[in-house]
């Protein structure tokens, strides 16, 4: 399927993401980063076209989830925006 197709464009995290992570977020886990990874795919991708995570710089990712809760009305819990910016993050700088 198409989408299949896309979401290779999404790596799934690994433990040395969350390792790495560690640095700007101590207390993240790989498990929130999966979910992270599993709300972008899920509720973004099912509106829109993903961006690959390294598209936008770390403060970008920002400006674009606050964009999509506030000005398009994305309902997203604190929790789940979090999750979805610290994967975007995390895996935007990786390698």
């Amino acid at each position: 399927s198409l989408s299949a197709c896309g979401n290779a464009a999404v790596p799934e995290p690994t433990s040395a993401d969350a390792a790495r992570a560690g640095a700007r977020f101590p207390d993240v886990t790989l498990s929130e980063l999966s979910h992270g990874r599993k709300l972008y795919v899920g509720r973004c991708g099912s509106c829109h076209a993903l961006k690959r995570p390294g598209e936008l710089a770390p403060e970008q990712w920002q400006t674009e989830v606050d964009e999509m809760r506030n000005k398009n009305g994305v309902k997203l819990s604190d929790a789940e925006a979090r999750a979805i910016l610290r994967y975007l993050t995390v895996a935007g700088s990786a390698g």
